[in-house]
């Protein structure tokens, strides 16, 4: 149980400072994983380009809200703090789908914990991630069953690939835990693979923020709230 408490802490602070960074930063580094990966399996190569170009269009840009006393405010996205991702499912699809929901989560500002006992798959992942440019302890792997533990952290999202029965379970777990709600990102159709190719996919792993700031004078200007006058 230390061994995963541990564990959670690490990616905990890994995220403080990934989700600071700002978004074309964050894609050089994923891109880079990319890069890594594209040496020994392009196809799941393919799968991480496609969620940054598709991320790129949903979350790179901060949008301007109305300021109805004068301020400005901005809606901008961030990570929700650490995606624990459990593939429980070691065919090519799957491989894919963990693929498309690790790269969702990292582009939109978490860090990762993928929880699986596909050796050989997850030996390339972390080949990958020690080449690229992605930060220490963003990423990390465990041993399939070690998401029964993490569950009970403090994580934020949830990624599941594999049969719809487990994916009841994890539900079912979740719904038990007091604190945060926390979303759960499943893909069961391991034929069709949908989620893995959901263009909005980075958008199940984002909390939207505001951020106003005053620029006429301390408080706004009151005037602009003036619902009607004397002749009204």
């Amino acid at each position: 149980m230390v061994h995963q408490v541990t564990r959670f802490s690490d990616a905990f602070s890994a995220w403080e400072n990934w989700n600071l960074t700002n978004f074309d930063s964050k894609s050089e580094c994923v891109l880079a994983f990319k890069q890594a990966l594209d040496l020994t399996q392009p196809p799941l190569a393919a799968v991480v380009s496609y969620h940054i170009e598709q991320a790129s269009t949903l979350l790179a840009e901060t949008h301007e809200l109305v300021g109805p006393t004068g301020e400005t405010n901005e809606l901008y996205t961030a990570g929700r703090g650490v995606a624990v991702v459990i593939q429980n499912d070691q065919s090519n699809q799957a491989q894919k789908s963990v693929v498309s929901q690790l790269t969702a989560a990292l582009i939109a500002g978490n860090s990762v914990i993928l929880c699986s006992d596909d050796a050989e798959f997850c030996k390339e992942l972390e080949a990958a991630y020690k080449q690229s440019s992605l930060p220490t302890n963003l990423v990390q792997l465990a041993s399939l069953d070690a998401y029964h533990q993490l569950l009970e952290s403090d994580v934020r999202s949830v990624g599941y690939v594999g049969n719809p029965e487990v994916e009841l379970s994890i539900n079912r777990q979740l719904s038990k835990r007091e604190g945060a709600i926390v979303g759960l990102v499943s893909e069961t159709d391991l034929a069709a693979i949908p989620v893995a190719h959901d263009p909005h996919l980075s958008l199940r792993f984002i909390t939207e923020r505001t951020r106003t700031i005053n620029i006429t004078a301390v408080g706004g200007n009151a005037t602009l709230l003036e619902l009607g006058s004397e002749t009204h």
